[in-house]
């Protein structure tokens, strides 16, 4: 299902991180949700606007009185929220996704949301911008009381813990991003992913691969220019010029 939103619920601001969560409530957003978040994507894939314009998580355009979308604790400003409906009376151990639980439709969905967002605000990809709230204490420092939205996925049992679910996400977002192609403009220049050339693999080439020392998909020679987009331990998500994202060993990339 192709995602839009409407360019009234992006209004100018300075948003620099996106946070997914869940909202361990049924599948259809209820008040506290829409109060809450952002945008909320809903059991069947439909988004739906929260109450609190993004802007107001800009505390330069914030307007007197107006209130925020407080979805994570002590990290709201220049913070978007998103969130997925479901995950109902869930348990984490042993897992158990409750009567709601997510579903790939509200995945598929929130990703593509989430590439239109940071297409328009300039967000990188990488795990200290685009993040689930059971990321945000690891990543960020930030405690956050335990969260643990997001470290299972009830449609694909193989993925487990918040950096596995979390590489996915990011994984499939910047997909969605290079699917946007030419409609993606530049970021701030505060916001570009920083760029590294291959150096140090002559005679050979530098491993391409599909996730963090996962199945090698391809090889980049010497001198090529890539942008950072993640990080997962020693293992960096890269962009090349032809708008390839893979993953590759840190220690064979140069700062330009």
């Amino acid at each position: 299902m192709a995602v839009s939103i409407p360019a009234s619920w992006m209004p100018d601001a300075d948003m620099r991180r996106i946070h997914v969560h869940w909202t361990a409530g049924r599948h259809k957003a209820n008040p506290v949700d829409l109060k809450s978040y952002h945008v909320l994507v809903e059991g069947d894939g439909k988004l739906r606007r929260g109450n609190c314009p993004i802007s107001a998580n800009d505390p330069a355009r914030r307007k007197s009185g107006e209130p925020r979308a407080n979805h994570t604790l002590n990290a709201n400003s220049h913070a978007i929220g998103v969130s997925m409906c479901g995950m109902f009376n869930a348990r984490e151990r042993p897992f158990d996704p409750g009567p709601a639980p997510l579903t790939e439709a509200q995945w598929a969905a929130m990703t593509q949301a989430v590439a239109i967002l940071a297409q328009r605000y300039g967000v990188p990809v990488t795990n200290e911008t685009i993040l689930t709230h059971a990321e945000v204490q690891p990543n960020l420092s930030i405690a956050q009381r335990n969260k643990w939205d997001i470290t299972a996925l009830p449609f694909d049992p193989g993925t487990l813990g918040a950096q596995a679910v979390g590489d996915r996400m990011r994984r499939e977002i910047a997909a969605a991003l290079d699917a946007l192609g030419a409609d993606r403009g530049p970021p701030p220049d505060r916001m570009k992913p920083p760029r590294f050339r291959v150096s140090g693999v002559k005679p050979s080439t530098l491993n391409f691969r599909d996730g963090p020392d996962g199945e090698v998909v391809g090889a980049l020679p010497e001198g090529t220019r890539v942008e950072r987009l993640g990080i997962s331990g020693g293992w960096w998500q890269v962009r090349t010029p032809a708008g390839h994202v893979g993953w590759v060993w840190h220690g064979f990339l140069r700062a330009i």
